[in-house]
């Protein structure tokens, strides 16, 4: 048993060390306290950025849906109940409302307009197995494309790198995704939001982006909601191809909290339909070619309406859209396009 008199003197000793800032080691408190501040500063991720591979650079453009301000323009798929896409419809069948409100359609068109697309694959390291596969399935969803197309590749592992700027060489885009390298971690929040932030500067009418994964996000300096935002206040379809990992068996009370893999399937869900697109969760490869050609073949078939808005205030406000068919048969169809629109703001008519 010490005595009282030596637990007096240590307790003095530690009261001593604290007014002057030092721990039991010698070493001051506050140093220790800023060094780990430091450490979880350094492993904060990095704004990311792409860097255009184009020799004159790339002119950053503000699209809202529409090609300008005023005029709105949705892309719209329709496909019957086998999955089979509906053609032949005419404007007269089309009724559109925006936030409730009947709007005037002012064009209307069925046709195989040219895409500013972008392919945005993921080369972390758990893609090692399948990137060959994804690689021919990317070159073959390019040849059954709109010969016009002008496309963009992005890899995305631990960062996001423009493997290679728009182009409709098919042999320049082949050779860069022979020489994919896979390895790292998954940036996949930061590679959807800098691919549309890219699709946004092509110069083709329709802009679209397939994103291809087989992981959650992980190492993304944007958060969920701020991609989402980014994807909302585009004019840019995201179809999303997510490999994902089958949902563990959680057990009877953990049946009301989501795993990883139900979380980043419903983050590509929500982005895929908030642009109009779909998102496909194959359970195997192979299943990859068939996916693919389903998405050329919608790009391909799509309707496009466009209207001026009843609403000309500049507001910066989101406007829900909707569309009706008048049909027979409207009930068994089922439709995609975009859930709605940033309305433009004051500032934007000058961009």
């Amino acid at each position: 048993m010490p005595r009282k008199t030596d637990c007096r003197r240590w307790l003095l000793w530690l009261a001593a060390l604290g007014m002057f800032g030092l721990s039991p080691q010698g070493v001051p408190a506050a140093s220790g306290q800023q060094k780990t501040g430091q450490q979880e500063e350094r492993k904060r991720p990095v704004k990311p950025e792409l860097e255009s591979k184009s020799p004159q650079g790339e002119k950053s453009k503000d699209f809202r849906i529409g090609v300008n301000v005023d005029l709105v323009v949705i892309h719209t798929s329709i496909t019957d109940k086998n999955g089979l896409f509906v053609t032949g419809l005419k404007k007269d069948n089309f009724r559109l409302f925006e936030d409730n409100i009947a709007q005037t359609i002012q064009s209307f068109s069925q046709e195989d307009v040219p895409v500013s697309l972008g392919i945005v694959i993921d080369t972390s390291g758990s893609m090692r197995d399948k990137i060959d596969r994804v690689n021919q399935a990317a070159l073959a969803f390019i040849r059954a494309s709109n010969p016009d197309d002008e496309e963009f590749l992005i890899g995305f592992n631990s960062e996001v790198e423009l493997l290679e700027d728009f182009t409709s060489d098919i042999d320049l885009i082949t050779d860069t995704l022979n020489n994919t390298i896979v390895t790292g971690g998954t940036a996949l929040y930061d590679a959807i939001y800098l691919a549309v932030q890219k699709a946004q500067t092509g110069s083709k009418p329709k802009k679209a982006i397939v994103l291809i994964t087989d992981g959650e996000d992980r190492d993304s300096y944007y958060k969920l909601d701020e991609m989402v935002a980014k994807v909302q206040e585009s004019d840019v379809q995201i179809f999303s191809i997510g490999f994902l990992n089958a949902a563990p068996d959680k057990g009877l009370f953990g049946r009301w909290s989501k795993s990883e893999p139900e979380k980043a399937q419903d983050a590509l869900q929500r982005i895929s339909e908030e642009t109009g697109a779909r998102a496909f969760f194959p359970k195997d490869i192979s299943e990859i070619d068939k996916i693919v050609a389903q998405v050329a073949r919608e790009l391909r078939s799509q309707y496009s309406i466009s209207y001026t808005s009843s609403n000309s205030a500049r507001d910066g406000t989101w406007r829900r859209v909707k569309i009706a068919l008048e049909l027979p048969i409207a009930n068994s169809l089922h439709m995609r396009y975009r859930s709605g629109y940033f309305a433009a703001k004051p500032s934007d008519s000058g961009k």
